[in-house]
């Protein structure tokens, strides 16, 4: 039986393409790190007196001793951990997405934003599952948000964290459940009680009011701002109605139309003009001289964004996700997708690099966009990588050993740049190719045929019979069984031409996998001693270890059971379900689509696609050494695999092993 190791990448190795070469370089340092509690130095960068780092929290630490202890700065860079740091000749850059810290000493650092973010895409501003889903964030954790995000309310304001407000009860409807009274209620009661009652998250409603107002941070807010909160009723090309002034009103009335949005039943399909799935041009300003573009609605929040705010940025205010573009730049539903990732995103969906040749300092998001900065203070956005985007993101970041700025892609071609980031042109690779059979585990789920799992893994139905000597022809699996896919493709092998920052002595390459600290967010715990295990305390030569193999990466849809109800129809569940009717036949087996009955249970696909990724052990593996090679945390890696200890040990007293 091959023994497989479970990865959780953010950037994951295409299954066809395999990447080697330098990932670090200087002394690892130990995972134990003193006043960090349980986090560790995750990625980190020395100078000739001092080693900067920062934990999978993306706090800031200092050492003198090359690592053995670790002094607390005090300082967070943002909301998403640290995931590069560099010493630039001058001081050093640590940066998270949308966010960055420089130093001259590493001991005291000042903040700022870095203009990133080549991942929005106007038709995908934020998943259903994360706009209409309640109960995300407590009362509490609400409260303790608003706290964090002003610590002190200037003399003489009422900031949002301390407003209060004596609410009054609202009947139930098609759109929200009832909402009783509460008697001088603070704003977090109040998000959370219309989360609640109307499906919206508490997450969106925050960002809601911050883009519109401001409110969430503003330490000095004046009394329009809460009667105003979400810009209700405030259309761009008239005075606001009065009537929905008021802080609970706004957020509920919010809250409310987003349900409208979405034409539930009891409602007239009112809102058809930004129909989700098809093309819609959708105007870039108020100003209909500034045109418009075309936008493809992926999910219905994003299309009620759109009713809520109905213009696009164009191209200048996309750019710079952090600054101002033209007379026909529109920013709100940009503002919505930039607040939201900043504050409540899953880290993992990010990461910038930096390095720093010749004078300039260049950080790059992992969908290619390219910031530049001759002081560490003012950046330009001047270019943006060839061919990556987040199908095809950036795997490396560093120089050619002529000391160009150079990137590798996760598909395995490099660019390099010669004149500070103004233009990319190819830089060579050494290629080779080889044919390797790959081996999948695919578990029977409720509804799984044979001829589907053939499908999903590109082989035959006899290819499946054949290897897992299947009674039938296949027609006998049972929920529960274990059937092993084997297919043979061509691996192509590529030599990194891309050398890291010197500077950089760890390269924490998921510090974007570690939990956020974000009130609302949780993360699978790693196993109780996964921290006891220190990284090599020698630096680690790859050269002496076999070239990766590519990871395994199985695709599963995860399904649900719907009970069929009476006056249902199968185009009906299809259409609720967001799937098709050939997917819900296939998925059952059904002989005749028009004939369900009430009370029949119908496996359904939610839509949504889970990603695993497996490693297969190779000579020389280790734990640990598997997290550095695959840039994993090891806490992440041993947390994914509960039946592997920290020291390589399985749970059954044997070792991993090759294979």
């Amino acid at each position: 039986m091959n023994r497989w190791l479970k990865l959780a990448l953010t950037t994951v190795i295409s299954a066809a393409v395999v990447v080697t070469g330098v990932f670090g370089a200087g002394v690892p340092l130990p995972s134990a790190v003193a006043n960090t509690a349980s986090s560790s130095i995750v990625v980190a960068a020395k100078n000739s007196s001092i080693t900067v780092g920062a934990d999978s929290a993306g706090a800031l630490h200092w050492s003198t001793d090359s690592g053995v202890t670790w002094n607390a700065t005090g300082t967070r860079v943002g909301n998403h951990p640290v995931t590069s740091i560099i010493w630039n000749g001058s001081v050093f850059i640590a940066s998270s997405y949308f966010s960055g810290a420089r130093s001259s000493d590493g001991r005291t650092w000042s903040t700022f934003l870095l203009p990133v973010g080549s991942a929005f895409d106007p038709g995908n501003l934020i998943s259903d599952a994360e706009f209409f889903t309640s109960g995300t964030m407590s009362v509490d954790q609400i409260q303790a948000f608003l706290n964090e995000k002003v610590r002190e309310c200037r003399s003489g304001y009422v900031c949002m964290k301390d407003y209060r407000e004596t609410t009054f009860s609202r009947d139930a409807t098609v759109l929200c459940n009832a909402y009783v009274a509460g008697a001088n209620e603070t704003a977090a009661q109040i998000i959370f009680k219309v989360s609640a009652a109307c499906g919206v998250s508490a997450e969106a409603l925050l960002v809601l009011i911050q883009k519109e107002m401001g409110l969430v941070t503003h330490t000095w807010p004046s009394t329009w701002r809460f009667q105003k909160a979400t810009g209700y009723a405030c259309p761009d090309t008239a005075p606001c109605d009065e009537r929905f002034f008021g802080f609970y009103n706004q957020v509920y009335n919010a809250a409310k139309q987003f349900k409208r949005y979405s034409n539930p039943p009891g409602t007239s399909r009112f809102f058809t003009w930004f129909p989700v799935g098809q093309t819609s041009q959708v105007r870039l300003h108020p100003n209909a001289a500034c045109g418009t573009q075309p936008v493809v609605m992926k999910n219905q929040a994003t299309a009620g964004l759109h009713y809520y705010t109905p213009y696009t940025p164009n191209s200048l205010a996309v750019v710079n996700m952090t600054g101002v573009g033209d007379g026909c730049s529109s920013y709100g539903n940009r503002n919505f997708w930039r607040i939201y990732n900043y504050w409540f995103k899953k880290p993992g969906n990010f990461r910038t690099f930096v390095t720093a040749s010749r004078g300039v300092t260049m950080a790059i998001d992992r969908e290619g966009g390219v910031s530049v900065s001759t002081n560490a203070q003012s950046w330009t956005r001047p270019s943006v990588i060839p061919t990556v985007s987040t199908s095809n993101p950036v795997l490396e970041f560093g120089r050619t050993p002529d000391g160009d700025f150079a990137v590798l892609t996760q598909a395995g071609t490099a660019f390099q740049s010669e004149d500070g980031g103004l233009t990319w042109k190819t830089l060579p690779v050494d290629r080779t190719e080889r044919q390797e059979n790959t081996v999948v585990r695919h578990t029977v789920q409720a509804g799984d045929t044979v001829w589907q799992i053939a499908t999903a893994n590109s082989v035959t139905i006899a290819a499946v019979v054949a290897e897992n000597n299947l009674p039938n022809d296949g027609n006998s699996i049972t929920v529960g069984q274990e059937l092993t896919i084997t297919r043979n493709g061509v691996v192509s092998t590529v030599r990194s031409p891309v050398i890291p920052d010197p500077t950089i002595v760890l390269m924490g390459a998921t510090a974007d996998q570690s939990a956020s600290s974000t009130p609302g967010e949780t993360t699978t715990p790693p196993s109780s001693d996964s921290e006891s295990t220190p990284a090599p305390e020698e630096p680690v030569d790859m050269s002496q270890f076999p070239a990766l193999e590519p990871l395994v990466v199985r695709n599963q849809q995860s399904t649900s059971q719907h009970v069929v109800r009476r006056g249902e129809t199968l185009f009906g569940i299809a259409r609720a379900n967001r799937t098709t009717i050939s997917n819900i036949v296939s998925l059952n087996s059904l002989s005749n689509p028009n004939r369900i009955f009430v009370g029949q249970r119908l496996t359904v696909t939610s839509g949504a696609t889970t990603q695993q990724s497996f490693h297969r052990v190779q000579a020389g593996d280790t734990l640990p050494v598997i997290a550095l090679r695959r840039s994993i945390a090891l806490s992440v890696l041993t947390g994914l695999n509960p039946g592997v200890s920290p020291t390589g040990d399985l749970r059954d007293g044997s070792l991993i092993r090759v294979g």
